[in-house]
Parts: structure tokens; sequence; C-alpha cells
């Protein structure tokens, strides 16, 4: 789910921003001490939302470390890398990576350069795959049956191909399941309730990443469920709006012991605006958006990182210079998606 939840401004939210930083740093040292200097490029918004989320579950706040993220010359800082919150968010990050090398490896034919080169990269990642896939089962994570909930995926649609009809909730739900999980094993506590939204959340992120890829499908003749039935896009709104309910009331009602505005601000306003944005076309953030201006490809495989340092600035995720996407996130106007908080150099 690369890049589907956005981060808070320092411009926005300062307090927010700050609490965002330490966690999105300390997430970048801890894959580099557990999986090797390469993979801290693997760094991205949404596994910073489960460590916080995770450490918001616990009872004992994590003990920051003053120390330095990208930068071993800058200053030091006060960074959340230690914890099991955080060593959760890497594993996933990682077996998240190997799901989506399978995928795509699945998605072209055998000796397709774009397929040979994500094999490639899933035998060369093999060893720290297989380490983060240890830590999460050691947890008692069902890496297996998630595993084999995603390998099913293809067979879900090439049975509604031969059937001629789409069902949403039925292809969505190999991604809502393994969602689902994700979320549930974040903590240990309210599993049912975190299980509910990481299913909606699955669900939403099937469905609008279908939106957004109509017209790349359609060219490179890949499975979309509005291709093959072109009027389910106007389900579409009503889907996206009750999965966006059951997240926000399944956010109110966790037992969090602490970082409850920003983890509302994420789930609430910010993920609707991303969703809006997807519903009308465009991808979930500024860069994929420039991409697609550019009439790029709008994902490829090395675009799977967040290459944003410290996650600076992006409030509204958009293409904003004081206009209407900045409504309702207290950017006031002009000072939206300013980097000025960054400080890694």
């Amino acid at each position: 789910m690369f890049g589907f939840l956005s981060a808070p401004c320092s411009a926005c939210s300062s307090r927010e921003h700050s609490v965002y930083r330490s966690h999105f740093c300390g997430l970048c040292n801890r894959l580099r001490q557990d999986y090797g200097l390469p993979m801290r490029f693997l760094v991205n918004r949404d596994a910073t939302f489960l460590s916080l989320l995770g450490n918001a579950l616990c009872d004992d706040s994590a003990h920051p470390v003053s120390t330095t993220c990208c930068n071993p010359m800058g200053k030091p800082r006060s960074l959340v890398q230690e914890g099991d919150a955080v060593s959760y968010a890497a594993a996933v990050t990682l077996c998240g990576l190997r799901a989506k090398l399978d995928d795509e490896v699945a998605d072209h034919r055998r000796f397709h350069p774009a397929g040979m080169l994500c094999d490639g990269a899933r035998n060369v990642l093999a060893r720290p795959i297989s380490r983060a896939e240890s830590y999460l089962m050691h947890r008692g994570f069902p890496v297996g049956e998630v595993r084999d909930t995603l390998s099913k995926q293809p067979r879900i649609e090439q049975e509604a191909v031969r059937r001629g009809n789409t069902d949403l909730h039925t292809l969505s739900g190999p991604t809502a399941f393994s969602f689902g999980q994700l979320l549930a094993h974040v903590g240990d506590r309210a599993c049912d309730s975190l299980e509910e939204m990481g299913r909606s959340l699955g669900r939403l992120i099937y469905t609008l990443d279908a939106v957004v890829d109509r017209k790349k499908d359609g060219q490179t003749g890949q499975f979309n469920p509005f291709l093959l039935q072109p009027c389910l896009i106007e389900s579409v709104p009503e889907l996206m709006e009750h999965d966006l309910r059951t997240i926000s009331t399944a956010a109110r009602d966790l037992p969090l012991t602490r970082h409850r505005d920003i983890l509302e601000m994420i789930l609430g306003d910010h993920l609707r605006h991303t969703c809006n944005a997807m519903l009308s076309g465009r991808g979930p953030n500024r860069k994929t958006r420039k991409k697609q201006s550019r009439g790029g490809d709008s994902d490829p495989w090395w675009g799977w990182c967040d290459p944003l340092c410290c996650d600076c600035g992006i409030c509204c995720d958009g293409d904003c210079a004081g206009g209407d996407d900045c409504v309702g996130f207290g950017c006031g106007g002009d000072s939206c998606c300013d980097c000025g908080g960054c400080d890694c150099s």
C-alpha cells in the first residue's frame, strides 16, 4: 500500500509532523539495521503509519534514541527506532515488497523485461525477506496464509472474465484479507477493530488503484474490473464512503494511549482527500501525478519506496498552491506542501 496514507506537514501541524518524522526516520534506521543499508530506501508513509499505530496501542511509550537518520554528519534528534512496533513495520515493509514483486512477475510474460527484472530483484532480496518473514511468523502473523490468499488473485480475476461480470467485494477479497491481518497483528489489543479497519483499507486500495489504472491496464491488456464492466464505476463513491466511515469509526474506538490526533488525521480527512483524488483519476501523491502528466509509467517497481527524506512537507498530497485542495487541512493556503521542516542535511 505504499503511498496511500499521507503525512502531516510542518506548516500545517508542527507537533504532529515532528512526531511523524521521528517515526519515519526511526523506521529508516530500523530497516538499515535489521535488513541492510539498501533497505533503508524502502521507508514509506504506510509502514510509518504501522509503527505509529503500534506504539500508540502500547501501554509504555517507546523510548526515542538521539541519533541521525540519512546523513551521519547531520544534527542528532530523537528517533523512534526501537521496540516491537517499529520492528513489525520494518518486517512488513520487506514482506510487502516481496508481495509486490510476486505480483509483478505474475502480471508479465515469462521473458518480459519488467518480469525478469522483478524476478531478479526477488532472488537478490531473498535473504532479508526470509528474515522478515521469520520475524513475522514468530509474532504469530499468518505469513503462509496471507501469501496463499494473495496468490488466488489471478484465479479470481480469471473467473470474473469467464463469467463476464464483476463483484468488487470478491475481487478485493485477497487484498482486504491481507490488510486486515496486517493491522490485526500490529498490537495485542483491539484486534477485531483493527482487522475490520484493515479490511476496509484493503478494499479501498484495490478499488481505487483499479480506478486510477484503467487507462494503463487498457493499454497493456491487464485485468481491470472497470474495463470489464464500465458501469461499475458508478458504485465506487458509495462503496468508498462506506469503507471510509468504517475506518473512521474504528479509529475513534481504538484504545490508543498516545498519538490519537495524528492517527485520526491520517485516517480521517487526509485519507478522504487521497481517495477523492484517486477517484477523480489522479494518483495518491504529487510525485505519481507528475509522472502521469509526463506520460510515463505511474507505477514502476523502483517507485515503491518513499524517497522523501523525513517525509518533509506534503500535507495535502496535492499540486496545491493555496487552492481548494488545502481546505480542511488547516494549511492556510500557500503554506501547504513546503519542505522547510526537513533538516536531514
